[in-house]
């Protein structure tokens, strides 16, 4: 089951691209958030992680940036830098939606365990998705995804979660570089419980497992899904320090190789 909360809440339910890049605090009633269409605001999301990238590119290499809008409700804005000097290509994806959840959404939600009731569900969702391939086969490609889900339910109770994660795919193994990637995911973890790395980066190797291959793909990283707490703030904490530490996590790795 969700976080449930029957009190309108002021509160991020947000997407996140921190280091900076981008946080979208949501805050009012969920009379409120129903009607507000989501902002996205470029010069928050040109911030930290888009920054870091484009400073280890060529002056004139800089994200193209494109904002869209959902018809059915809220947008997002997708950043992409190609053909650079250092990355092959580079997307950072925000999005910040709300509608009602189709049935065969609330069908595999059940499936997974949330309890749903009948009727028609509002939902609203914001997350932060990045894959980042450098041109030089000696640094790795990483993939970032934080998340945030929230349903409305019949008679003002709330279900709320976030899922997320950050793996690492290297071409040729540096064990040094896989080390130091997963000390700052542990160390992000650990400052909000000593068992999150062990159980996300199990996790994240049952997820990526390729079974008929029988083997994972690249060296993991974490990751989690319908992570809930009787206090929502205090999982938004663990999510943002877990997208603050891409940035220390990846930038060092094999950067050297590409001046």
């Amino acid at each position: 089951m969700g976080t449930r909360s029957k009190a309108p809440v002021s509160y991020v339910g947000a997407a996140i691209i921190t280091g900076g890049v981008a946080a979208y605090y949501i805050s009012g009633s969920r009379a409120e958030m129903a009607r507000r269409k989501p902002k996205v605001d470029t010069s928050l999301f040109m911030a930290d992680f888009c920054r870091a990238l484009e400073e280890e590119e060529d002056e004139e290499t800089k994200f193209r940036v494109d904002r869209w809008e959902r018809p059915q409700g809220g947008g997002g804005i997708t950043c992409i830098l190609q053909d650079g000097r250092v990355f092959e290509k580079a997307g950072v994806n925000i999005s910040v939606v709300k509608g009602v959840l189709p049935p065969a959404a609330v069908q595999q939600m059940r499936a997974r365990g949330k309890s749903l009731k009948e009727g028609e569900l509002p939902f609203f969702a914001a997350g932060v998705s990045s894959v980042i391939h450098p041109r030089n086969p000696l640094v790795p490609t990483v993939h970032f995804n934080y998340r945030y889900f929230e349903v409305q339910e019949p008679g003002g109770t709330t279900q709320s979660w976030f899922g997320g994660g950050t793996d690492l795919t290297p071409y040729y193994l540096d064990e040094e570089d896989s080390r130091h990637f997963h000390r700052q995911l542990k160390a992000a973890c650990d400052r909000h419980d000593p068992g999150y790395y062990a159980k996300f980066k199990k996790w994240c190797d049952d997820y990526f497992n390729i079974t008929h291959r029988g083997e994972r793909r690249g060296i993991g990283g974490i990751f989690f899904d319908d992570l809930e707490d009787p206090d929502p703030e205090k999982t938004f904490q663990f999510v943002t320090s877990c997208a603050e530490s891409v940035i220390p996590s990846y930038l060092p790795l094999g950067m050297c190789c590409c001046v």
